[in-house]
């Protein structure tokens, strides 16, 4: 509780951070306070639905997608409950640095993907134009005042943090009380491809975010709103990653009256063994 304490109030300063460092000097202390309001509103709204995805997506939904994605695959998952054991010492540093690594992929994410949908946005889209023009929240124009601003931007961010924190949500809660072990899965070089190509594209991604940061906070020469959304964003994921660990106690619970009743076909409860072959062989040949 004390982690998710001062997660609230690091948010809470970023938003505050976040009008100052952009608003500072065109603001009144009315246009401040409703701004406030406004992102304080967001902030709750996000930390809602991180609790919301956190219980339908991390608990209803996540065992229906492994099962599809190991059918996909052609691999089992075995999924074994680690709070009916002692839990080792590994495991609880796994789930904590989850309890970081959340809000900082969802903003990742987020801020990627708002990247991402800006490159895309242009006229010729077609179809796609609207959609793509109400979420791309870098294009923004400069010459709005800044309670318009703050109003045009609240819900493409919001949506944007909720998009990004769908995988994650999926993952929460096999990070305390389930340990889920895949069987037969792909070959080796495959994985590797994969690996290698999911590495650079992340590096990309993140390399691509940080010069965001970098010129938007501290060479000014990112564009000047780019210093109202940044911190914002990054308040909104802690918020979102609050309310997905407040629900997270829920969807465990879910997940484990599911595992306790119900066997798939590919996912179901048990436990992996290990033997070392090459040791017991070498073992039988000295006797």
């Amino acid at each position: 509780m004390p982690l998710i304490a001062l997660s609230f109030v690091a948010g809470a300063a970023l938003y505050a951070f976040a009008v100052i460092s952009t608003f500072g000097s065109e603001l009144t202390t009315s246009g401040f306070l409703v701004i406030m309001v406004l992102i304080a509103v967001g902030g709750l709204g996000v930390l809602g639905l991180g609790y919301a995805s956190a219980v339908v997506i991390g608990g209803m939904i996540s065992l229906k997608v492994a099962e599809f994605i190991a059918r996909l695959t052609r691999v089992r998952h075995v999924i074994e409950v680690v709070d009916e054991e002692p839990k080792t010492r590994i495991h609880r540093v796994t789930g904590g640095a989850f309890t970081f690594y959340m809000p900082v992929l969802v903003f990742i994410v987020s801020m990627t993907l708002g990247w991402d949908i800006h490159n895309l946005h242009d006229p010729r889209t077609s179809i796609f134009h609207p959609l793509l023009h109400s979420l791309d929240v870098f294009s923004t124009s400069a010459n709005i005042d800044p309670v318009s601003y703050s109003i045009d931007i609240i819900l493409p961010m919001i949506v944007l943090v909720a998009i990004a924190g769908v995988a994650p949500s999926i993952a929460l809660p096999y990070f305390r009380k389930f340990k889920i072990t895949g069987v037969n899965s792909g070959p080796f070089h495959t994985d590797l491809l994969l690996t290698v190509v999911g590495f650079i594209v992340g590096l990309g991604a993140i390399l691509t975010l940080l010069g965001l940061v970098y010129e938007a906070l501290w060479m000014g020469q990112g564009p000047f709103r780019y210093r109202y959304l940044i911190p914002a964003m990054l308040g909104l994921s802690l918020h979102y990653g609050i309310g997905a660990f407040l629900g997270r106690d829920k969807s465990e619970n879910m997940i484990k009256k599911v595992v306790q009743t119900n066997s798939g076909r590919r996912v179901f409860r048990g436990k992996v063994y290990i033997e070392n072959m090459a040791v017991e062989n070498t073992n039988k040949e000295k006797s």
